[in-house]
C-alpha cells in the first residue's frame, strides 16, 4: 500500500498548503489509520463471534442494535421504544436505521445494520436483529449489544444507552438482573470508552483496535507543528480545530471520516479544500489504499528502524518480535493501558493484551506495565541492532528471537 501522501488524491490536497507547511501536512495525512470496508466488517464480525461463543454456555439470547441517533424533545432524550417511558412496553420496536428526511443521509449505521442482519441469520436460534419489546420478552433476551464502527466522544452511544434506560420495561429487567448491555465497536478513542464505561448501565465495551489521536500519535516538536497546522488551516477561527470536542481522531473509513477528526481534513470553511469534503471518503478511493497492517509496517520502520519491515512481519515469529518491541517502545514513552498502546502502535487490542501477558512472564514488565531493567535492556539492544536488508534475508534460525516469547 502506498502512503496516502503519495497518491494523486493526497498530493492534490497537500498542494493547498503553503510550501513551508507541506512537509508537516504530509506527516499528518500519513499518520491516519485507514480502514477499508472488508477490514471493518471482519473486525466487527470477530467481536460478535466472540460474544456468541461466550454466550453458548448460558444458551441465552442476544439482541443486536446498530448505533443510531435517538429521538429527542427539546434536546431531551426520549425512550428508545416510543411512548413507553412508563408502563409495559409492547410492539415491534423501531426501524434498524434512522434516515433524516432533511439530509437523506444513512451514514455508517446502514453498513452496521446490514452486517447485524446477516450475522443474526447465521445465529437464528440465539441472536436477534433490532427486536422490539414483544420479541425481547418472548425470546427471554438477556443481553443487548449496541454495534458501531467508531466511538469518538461517545456522545451518540451514550444517548442511545440513555434511551434504553428510559424504557420502563427495560428498567424493570435490569433491576431484576435479567439484562445487561455491551458496546461493540471497530475502533474507539480512550476518552470515548471512558465516557461509556461510566454510564449508569455499566456496559461492557469491546473494541477491535484503538484510534490514534493527535495528542498521542505525535510528541515533542512534531506534536507542536501538527497542532499549529490544524489551527492555521482553514483560515478561520474554529471552536474545535481538532474535531468535535477537540478529540483529534486520526482515522478514516471507506464510508467516511468522523466529525472528531481535525477540521483541516473535512471542513470547507473559508473556502478551504478539505481532504474529505463533507466527511465523505468516496472520492479518495480509500479502499484501494486502506490497510491498517501497512501502517504497522510504517511504524516498524519509523520507530524501530527496520528497513524491510513488511518482510519481517510476514513471519510469525518476526511479527511477534516486532510487535513486542513496538509495545515496549510505546510503554517507554508513557503508554500503559491496552487501549493507549493499541492507539500508539495500531496493533489490535486483543493482540496487545496477549503480548503484554507474554512480556510480563518474560520479566520485561512490572505489574503496572512499566519497563523492568530487563525490558529496558532488551529494547536498547533492539534499537542498537543494525537492521539491513541482508541481515533480514538470513534464515530464520540465524535471527535472534526472544525465547521467552515463543509460543508454547
Amino acid at each position: 500500500m502506498a502512503s496516502l501522501s503519495t497518491t494523486s488524491f493526497g498530493k492534490n490536497w497537500i498542494k493547498n498548503f503553503e510550501p513551508s507547511d507541506q512537509a508537516v501536512a504530509t506527516i499528518l495525512v500519513d499518520r491516519l489509520m485507514l480502514v477499508g470496508a472488508s477490514e471493518l466488517i471482519s473486525g466487527i464480525t470477530k467481536l460478535l463471534n466472540e460474544i456468541m461463543s461466550l454466550n453458548t454456555k448460558s444458551q441465552s439470547v442476544v439482541a443486536f442494535y446498530a448505533e443510531r441517533e435517538v429521538d429527542k424533545e427539546n434536546r431531551e432524550v426520549l425512550p428508545f421504544f416510543p411512548r413507553f417511558g412508563t408502563g409495559r412496553a409492547v410492539g415491534d420496536g423501531v426501524q434498524p436505521v434512522f434516515v433524516d428526511l432533511q439530509k437523506q443521509d444513512v451514514g455508517s449505521e446502514g453498513i452496521v445494520a446490514a452486517l447485524i442482519s446477516k450475522f443474526c441469520k447465521t445465529h437464528a436460534t440465539s441472536a436477534l436483529s433490532h427486536p422490539g419489546p414483544d420479541k425481547l420478552r418472548a425470546r427471554q433476551t438477556r443481553k443487548i449489544v449496541i454495534v458501531t464502527d467508531f466511538v469518538g466522544s461517545g456522545r451518540r452511544v451514550h444517548e442511545m444507552l440513555d434511551a434504553f434506560a428510559m424504557v420502563a420495561t427495560i428498567q424493570s429487567w435490569i433491576s431484576y438482573g435479567l439484562l445487561d448491555f455491551q458496546i461493540v465497536c471497530f475502533s474507539a478513542t480512550e476518552h470515548g470508552q471512558n465516557i461509556l464505561a461510566r454510564h449508569p448501565l455499566r456496559p461492557t465495551i469491546s473494541t477491535h483496535i484503538a484510534c490514534p489521536v493527535i495528542e498521542e500519535a505525535f510528541e515533542g516538536a512534531e506534536l507542536g507543528a501538527i497542532k499549529l497546522l490544524c489551527k492555521k488551516y482553514p483560515k478561520k477561527r474554529s471552536r474545535y480545530p481538532f474535531g468535535f470536542n477537540n478529540t483529534g481522531s486520526l482515522i478514516a473509513f471507506s464510508h467516511g471520516i468522523p466529525n472528531n477528526a481535525p477540521q483541516i481534513l473535512h471542513s470547507s470553511a473559508a473556502g478551504w479544500t478539505p481532504l474529505f469534503k463533507g466527511r465523505s471518503t468516496l472520492g479518495s478511493n480509500l479502499d484501494a489504499v486502506a490497510d491498517s497492517s501497512d501502517l504497522l509496517v510504517q511504524n516498524s520502520q519509523r520507530v524501530l528502524g527496520i528497513r524491510d519491515a513488511k518482510r519481517l512481519l510476514t513471519n510469525t515469529e518476526g511479527e511477534l518480535w516486532a510487535h513486542t518491541m513496538l509495545l515496549l517502545d510505546a510503554i517507554k514513552t508513557g503508554g500503559r493501558t491496552p487501549s493507549k498502546l493499541s492507539a500508539r502502535t495500531q496493533i489490535p487490542i486483543s493482540r496487545v493484551e496477549k503480548i503484554l501477558d507474554l512480556a510480563s512472564k518474560a520479566g520485561w514488565l512490572t505489574p503496572k506495565n512499566s519497563l523492568t531493567r530487563l525490558g529496558q535492556r532488551e529494547l536498547r539492544w533492539f534499537v542498537s541492532f543494525d537492521f539491513t536488508d541482508e541481515k533480514l534475508a538470513y534464515p530464520e534460525n540465524e535471527l535472534y528471537f526472544p525465547k521467552q516469547l515463543r509460543a508454547p
